[in-house]
């Protein structure tokens, strides 16, 4: 009796990981398909390495588990730009800009759990224009470096691509909960 249940529990939980897989991958696709922002593979590996968006069960549970990655990957580099920062791993002629950096990566995390709490008041317009506004805020970021009088590479640029396309992740499958 006892091997029947534990069959029967792991036949469940295969189940359940399976749906997931199933439903990032579907999701992922159409999102990508409707969205040219968004890049497929990116999506896919974002989502099947974040353990959350594996139990999901259907699309509103993954954009919240999407959008709580994005705002755990957020705060996880400005924890590391922080501590860069304070180790005076950067040019001190940077250090206004690093400044400016690490005011943007905090507003990015704050507008992401904002955005969260409009998730539950299911205001999808409003959720998809806190998540612009919080990618918007990383462009700030590298903007400060090509404004100088003589314009620089953001040391940030590769951390401020990949939160983008982490944070388009929920925005493009917001906008696919909006037609449901």
């Amino acid at each position: 009796m006892k091997f029947l249940l534990y069959l029967v529990t792991c036949f469940l939980l295969l189940n359940v990981f399976a749906t997931a897989k199933s439903l990032i991958q579907d999701s992922c696709k159409k999102a990508a398909a409707k969205n040219r922002k968004l890049k497929l593979d990116f999506c896919l590996k974002s989502l099947e390495g974040c353990r959350q968006c594996k139990t999901a069960k259907n699309l509103s549970e993954l954009v919240f588990t999407s959008m709580k990655n994005a705002e755990t990957k957020t705060k996880r580099v400005h924890a590391q730009m922080r501590k860069d920062f304070d180790a005076k791993k950067y040019p001190k002629d940077n250090d206004m800009l690093v400044m400016v950096c690490l005011s943007d990566y905090s507003r990015t995390a704050q507008i992401l759990d904002l955005a969260m709490e409009t998730f539950k008041d299911r205001d999808y317009n409003d959720l998809i224009r806190r998540m612009t506004i919080g990618m918007e805020s990383l462009d700030a970021c590298d903007e400060g470096y090509k404004e100088r009088s003589t314009p620089q590479i953001s040391p940030f640029i590769k951390s401020n691509q990949f939160l983008t396309h982490l944070i388009q992740i929920p925005v493009a499958f917001t906008e696919m909960l909006k037609k449901e």
